[in-house]
């Protein structure tokens, strides 16, 4: 017959004993955890796919982009689509008049909205 790692055969059943104090120990332990502290935070779990989502990119834009008004910018070095997001400006007009005019610039998203953090200077 087989045998387990504590060298007793493996098909008997043994019965596990705890002290007393071992077991009031136990018994506390599970009070409490069964208790919960239910002003913590829930249980999360990471994104489905494994990879964590960004909230920092850079893009690319053309033209002037307006104080208070939203833009559709393209991603850097992403070329599946879709590779254009919508972000709002929250801060100061930047850009160029010259609509054919590509500038850089960086977004971070809070929540599910995404918001211009900074743009190329442009001479």
């Amino acid at each position: 017959m087989a045998q387990r790692p504590d060298g007793k055969p493996a098909g008997r059943p043994d019965r596990v004993a705890f002290t007393r104090p071992a077991a009031e120990r136990i018994a506390r332990v599970v009070r409490k955890v069964e208790a919960g502290d239910r002003h913590g935070a829930g249980l999360s779990f990471a994104h489905a796919s494994g990879v964590a989502a960004k909230v920092f990119r850079l893009c690319t834009f053309t033209g002037q982009w307006s104080k208070d008004s939203n833009k559709t910018l393209t991603f850097y070095n992403h070329t599946n689509t879709p590779n254009t997001v919508l972000a709002v400006n929250l801060f100061a007009s930047v850009g160029v008049t010259v609509t054919t005019t590509v500038t850089s610039c960086a977004i971070a998203r809070d929540g599910s909205a995404w918001y211009l953090i900074a743009a190329e200077c442009h001479e």
